[in-house]
């Protein structure tokens, strides 16, 4: 029998645990634009993340491997992160309550919903950024898993925009 790793966030198995390769950690960035010497939220994230690894490389302040940030307040400037997707709408409410510009990767299923139609007719569309192929995640042993069973999509909230889709050939 295969051992299964519960995570430090949602308590589930291994597989509410992927990790952001490098391309896509820098189609994060791009997409949030922080100002230079801001501090960011990776509340998902380890000292290992890419996204922290990243952040830190290029001089933001980053909080990370935070296990309530659901239910605690948190100082910061901007949020990114690859959420565990089982906890997807709570996440969502979170960062629109939070009001700070935020970039999200998320199952391409949260485009749809009652409760996230609610959620963005309440506060506002999120700007989404499609893909044009799935991405790869990496396991909790940081082996690449190439081209997942399902789409990603990668979306910014509080941009105080007009909605707008992204499409773009990577």
């Amino acid at each position: 029998m295969t051992e299964q790793k519960i995570n430090n966030i949602t308590n589930n198995f291994y597989s509410d645990e992927w990790y952001t390769n490098q391309s896509v950690v820098d189609k994060c960035l791009d997409l949030l634009n922080p100002i230079n010497g801001s501090t960011i939220m990776c509340p998902f994230d380890s000292e290992d993340s890419l996204f922290v690894k990243t952040l830190l490389d290029r001089g933001y302040q980053v909080i990370h491997s935070i296990t309530n940030y659901l239910t605690d307040a948190y100082e910061y400037d901007y949020l990114v992160t690859n959420p565990p997707f089982s906890i997807k709408d709570t996440v969502i409410e979170k960062v629109f309550q939070s009001g700070k510009r935020s970039v999200l990767i998320l199952p391409l299923d949260s485009l749809g919903g009652v409760k996230r139609h609610s959620l963005y007719q309440q506060y506002e569309y999120p700007h989404i950024y499609i893909p044009t192929r799935r991405i790869g995640y990496y396991d909790h042993t940081w082996k690449k898993r190439e081209g997942s069973n399902f789409h990603s999509v990668i979306m910014t909230f509080n941009h105080k925009e007009e909605p707008k889709v992204i499409w773009e050939n990577q």
